[in-house]
């Protein structure tokens, strides 16, 4: 939309998101961003307050990420990246593997009935957000977890006979719904988010390839 928009307008709004995301938003002592927070910015020891949805937070950080190559910022980008890096651990199911969908960021269950499951969107983000960041940081922790990632979305996710990817798995990693659409899965995410790390991955290859590696 920026090209609808006033310059200082887009200007402006750059500082204020950059601003509540990483500190409103900000939980300091989880090292993880919530979803919700008092009027104030204070933390809301509630359900809704307590709320975490790892996507949400991986896909900002890949926001927050372009916002520092716009701003030339390496601070502002490294600092997403270790956030994006710290909510994949936190968010990774050790038992069945992929990302769980909604957690609460002090252990607590939570209220939503689909907090275990699997969904397309979320580890497509994350897959971005780790090639952007190993780009961007060289953080080899971004490539180890892009692999993981791929190897599990191309598994579980991916449909090898008809094409286009399932959106949402239990959470042992089994087909849950086998729509390809619907009122929230649309052809948004999956292109998107594959041109995304094409680009993202041909750049770094050119790189690479200019400095001999």
């Amino acid at each position: 939309m920026e090209h609808l928009l006033d310059k200082k307008l887009v200007d402006d709004l750059l500082k204020d998101v950059i601003h509540e995301v990483m500190e409103v938003f900000y939980h300091p002592e989880s090292g993880l961003i919530l979803e919700n927070v008092q009027l104030d910015g204070s933390f809301s020891d509630s359900f809704d307050g307590r709320l975490i949805n790892p996507g949400h937070i991986i896909e900002a950080m890949w926001f927050i990420t372009d916002l520092g190559v716009r701003l030339n910022d390496q601070k502002l980008i490294e600092r997403a990246t270790e956030i994006a890096l710290h909510s994949l651990n936190y968010g990774w199911d050790k038992e069945h593997g992929g990302i769980f969908y909604f957690m609460d960021v002090k252990g607590h269950p939570v209220q939503q009935l689909e907090w275990d499951q699997k969904l397309w969107w979320v580890h497509l983000e994350a897959l971005v957000c780790m090639a952007k960041g190993y780009a961007l940081t060289g953080n080899e922790d971004c490539k180890q977890w892009f692999e993981k990632l791929h190897t599990y979305a191309w598994a579980n996710f991916r449909d090898p006979e008809h094409g286009e990817w399932y959106g949402y798995l239990n959470r042992k990693g089994e087909v849950l719904l086998p729509l390809k659409g619907g009122k929230w899965k649309c052809a948004f995410h999956v292109p998107r988010a594959l041109l995304q790390v094409y680009k993202t991955l041909q750049a770094t290859k050119h790189s690479l390839e200019a400095v001999g590696r």
